[in-house]
């Protein structure tokens, strides 16, 4: 089986993809906006409070677009050899109630890890009326047992938990149908409602989409780093660790930096989501999110495609 190197470099642009208010509000209460206390975060969850104006959470931009290219564009492997190790999304504009964008997607990258390999897939989505940019949107596949073929291992990590305790330590329970409220957003794969699939890939029961627990992290650092200002919000990149079960609670403990913040998730002792790393907006936005993209794989998935 072969990773089809050649293709790197090589763009689809994929149909105009629209989304409305009710979209928005959906996402945001699929990663835990307001759960805890209805009154809260009303401008993400609502569209009428009054003397509140609707706004979007930043990583809504996951669920918009898909890839917009097809999988035999990158190889001939299976399916059940993909593990997504990790995502990340920069703004280049605040994300409006409803739109709509054109997603112009393509591989950037392999990675030749050892054992496995990485592909990165970059997703740009652009305005439809004005082809401006919108939003990045870069996915990391761990393919495994396709590595040893001479590839370039890609940037070495220097991500590390500081030195020091938490500034700030944010705890939201998952609810136990929180997987069948996310997968509305579009991710219909049967490993997160189908308990007979979770047991025939190894797991108890339905696991919780990874990227609904990123979302949960993106809220909790919205509100603690930037002051739940969508406007503040340049990018987000997390390397996606050790399944969450529906139910379980996650912890976030972020730690301040000059231009954002770093953060690592937990359910109790373990850690979910690994390597997180806010910056606010800025013309060097795009700059820092490349150095601390997810390129090497982890010790263990957080989900996988079946």
């Amino acid at each position: 089986m072969t990773i089809n190197v050649e293709n790197i470099g090589k763009t689809t642009e994929g149909e105009p993809y629209s989304w409305e208010s009710r979209d928005a509000l959906l996402y945001a209460l699929s990663v835990g906006a307001g759960a805890s206390n209805p009154g809260e975060n009303l401008a993400f969850t609502t569209e009428n409070s009054r003397g509140i104006d609707q706004q979007v959470l930043p990583t809504f931009a996951v669920v918009l677009g898909g890839s917009g290219g097809s999988m035999e564009e990158l190889g001939d492997f299976k399916l059940s050899q993909i593990l997504h190790g990790g995502q990340t999304i920069t703004l280049h504009r605040t994300l409006e109630p409803a739109g709509t964008v054109i997603p112009v997607s393509g591989m950037t990258a392999v990675h030749d890890k050892g054992k496995h390999a990485v592909i990165e897939l970059t997703t740009e989505l652009l305005d439809a009326r004005t082809r401006e940019p919108v939003a990045t949107s870069i996915t990391t596949m761990i393919i495994r047992g396709e590595g040893g073929f001479g590839g370039d291992p890609g940037p070495k990590e220097t991500w590390a938990v500081p030195d020091r305790p938490a500034d700030i330590s944010v705890s939201r329970r998952t609810a136990r149908d929180q997987a069948l409220l996310y997968r509305l957003n579009g991710d219909r794969n049967p490993l997160h409602s189908d308990p007979q699939l979770a047991r025939m890939v190894g797991f108890e029961k339905p696991i919780l989409h990874g990227l609904c627990t990123m979302g949960f992290a993106g809220v909790a650092v919205l509100e603690e780093v930037a002051d739940a200002d969508p406007d503040r919000f340049g990018a987000i990149s997390v390397r996606l660790v050790s399944p969450v079960v529906p139910g379980d609670e996650l912890t976030t403990n972020i730690w301040h930096t000059e231009t954002g913040a770093v953060f690592q998730v937990r359910v109790g002792d373990t850690v979910v989501l690994d390597r997180g790393t806010y910056t606010h907006r800025s013309l060097g936005a795009d700059r820092t999110v490349a150095a601390g993209a997810v390129t090497a794989p982890p010790e263990t998935s957080r989900e996988e495609t079946p």
